[in-house]
C-alpha cells in the first residue's frame, strides 16, 4: 500500500470516527497511542517467552498498525508531512551510518555499555 494512501485512508477513519465519539486532541491520541505500545510490547514479550500469556492473546500484526495509525493521526493533527518526515529520516540514517567515524563512536558506546551491565 502506497504511504499516501495509508494517511488518506487513516484521515477519512478518523474523521468518521470524530463524527461518533467526538474529537480527541493530541493528548488522548498520545495517551491512546500509550496503551498501544504497551500492548505491543506485552505480545513481543509473550512471543519470547518473557511474559506469562497465552500465545492466542497475541495480536502484534494489528497492534503494530494500530500503533501506525495513531502516529498518522498525530502526524494529521499537527500538520506533520509524514512522508517528507520519513524520507528525511532516512536520508539522516543514511548519512550517519556511511560516516566511519559515527559508526566506530557507535560501537565503542554500545560495547562499553555491555561491559558496564556486565560489571553489575
Amino acid at each position: 500500500m502506497e504511504f499516501e494512501k495509508m494517511i488518506n485512508d487513516t484521515h477519512d477513519m478518523s474523521q468518521r470516527l470524530q463524527a461518533v465519539i467526538g474529537p480527541w486532541d493530541g493528548n488522548l491520541l498520545v495517551t491512546h497511542l500509550a496503551g498501544v505500545v504497551g500492548r505491543l510490547a506485552d505480545d513481543v514479550m509473550t512471543i519470547e517467552g518473557k511474559l506469562a500469556m497465552p500465545v492466542e492473546n497475541v495480536h502484534l500484526a494489528r497492534n503494530i498498525a494500530d500503533a501506525l495509525i495513531q502516529l498518522i493521526r498525530l502526524s494529521n493533527m499537527y500538520r506533520i508531512d509524514l512522508e517528507q518526515a520519513w524520507t528525511e529520516l532516512l536520508e539522516f540514517g543514511r548519512s550517519s551510518l556511511s560516516n566511519e567515524a559515527f559508526v566506530t563512536m557507535m560501537r565503542d558506546t554500545i560495547r562499553q555499555n555491555q561491559e558496564r551491565r556486565q560489571q553489575d
